[in-house]
């Protein structure tokens, strides 16, 4: 483990990882930070994200942080469901909460940091067509049905729509695509690199043997898996830790948990 006194932790994810929402509270990304005595600290994790969307805010933190002459650089992701489309679009009414009039767009730009920091946009250019942000991801969550909630009628319909295309093979190649950029962006950039899964997410592997070659091009020494292949879900269900009340994300005292099992072999990738 690096002894730098200017160490700067990046982390992203999806809910399992983003503070607040169902998780009500911190993850295992303020704990790392803390357990690790990490300097500065930017999470850029958003509930509902796909690899696609987790992959592109990391990217934007990375080079802010290159940018800054930061030199102690550790990057650690839990990634998400393959079937989670981000989808990225300009029309930015579709992803309008009409309810409170708010618009919810994520723009791949936009860092989510815990921490104050000289990165992140300011207020004002948060979410605002006026200043040329006009382009972001609609974060579905998971493949929608009629009964699922939506932010306005034509989000709804286009969403319908748009996954009446989904590919689970093609959605599973961008993952293994996705996780192969963060790895080689570390390697080229002597970027410290940790990666887990919120749940078993290779298990779609078996299915698709032509794309297998992208898997074996994956750096499996910078994951860490409990038992073999699995994630948070599975490690918070199998030694009875506890969920919030929608018995899927867990409580932070699991989150605390999944990373100390793992606290050796963290210490050794960072």
């Amino acid at each position: 483990m690096s002894s730098s006194s200017n160490k700067t932790l990046i982390t992203g994810g999806c809910s399992f990882s983003a503070p607040g929402g169902e998780n009500e509270t911190q993850t295992w990304v303020k704990y790392i930070q803390q357990k690790y005595n990490f300097d500065k600290f930017y999470h850029t994790g958003v509930g509902a994200s796909g690899n696609e969307m987790i992959t592109h805010r990391l990217l934007y933190s990375v080079d802010r942080a290159l940018k800054s002459n930061v030199d102690d650089i550790t990057l650690a992701v839990m990634w998400s469901e393959i079937e989670r489309n981000d989808i990225f679009t300009n029309d930015w009414s579709l992803d309008m909460d009409t309810d409170n009039g708010n618009i919810m767009f994520n723009n791949l730009i936009y860092t989510n940091t815990v921490s104050e920091d000289d990165w992140k946009l300011p207020p004002e250019l948060r979410y605002n067509p006026n200043f040329n942000i006009t382009s972001g991801f609609i974060r579905p969550g998971r493949i929608p049905g009629d009964e699922d909630y939506y932010r306005n009628e034509k989000q709804r319909k286009w969403l319908l729509d748009y996954y009446k295309f989904y590919n689970e093979e093609y959605s599973l190649i961008n993952t293994l695509k996705n996780i192969l950029l963060i790895q080689n962006t570390c390697k080229e950039n002597n970027i410290k690199c940790v990666m887990f899964v919120m749940k078993n997410i290779f298990e779609y592997v078996k299915d698709y043997p032509q794309v297998k070659y992208l898997y074996d091009m994956i750096d499996w020494d910078m994951f860490l898996f409990y038992e073999g292949k699995y994630g948070l879900y599975e490690y918070t269900a199998v030694n009875d830790l506890e969920f919030w009340k929608d018995n899927f994300h867990a409580t932070y005292s699991a989150h605390k948990s999944f990373i100390d099992h793992f606290d050796k072999e963290i210490q050794e990738l960072i």
